[in-house]
């Protein structure tokens, strides 16, 4: 069972999913959520890809998705407009569109904020 410990993450990523920053970014997800911290991710730009389902990424975000159930300690927002671009393309069951207001609420509450780009 994972405790929380109180300390928040927003992780912004704009990286794609072939993007060895993105693949990292994953990992730190991974163990901040194991070790009982919540992460807040908004993804925007090409780390929408991401989130497609049929990337390599995907199943990788919907266990930390599934992870991140318990205790509330995961929240993944891709950016709408960014979605809109790629036409026809799905995304992992969890994942919720957004926009400027939900990036600017997750750096607000986080303890620490930390940007993946190129």
């Amino acid at each position: 069972m994972t405790r929380t410990s109180g300390k928040t993450l927003a992780l912004l990523l704009g990286t794609g999913p072939q993007d060895g920053a993105t693949v990292a970014a994953l990992r730190l997800i991974d163990a901040a959520i194991a070790r009982g911290h919540r992460v807040a991710v908004y993804a925007y730009g090409d780390g929408v890809r991401a989130t497609t389902t049929g990337t390599a990424t995907a199943p990788v975000v919907a266990q930390v998705l599934r992870d991140g159930v318990h205790g509330g300690l995961a929240s993944w927002v891709v950016d709408r407009r960014a979605v809109e671009a790629c036409t026809g393309a799905e995304q992992v069951p969890g994942v919720v569109q957004g926009g400027g207001g939900d990036l600017w609420r997750f750096v607000v509450d986080a303890d620490v904020a930390l940007g993946v780009a190129r």
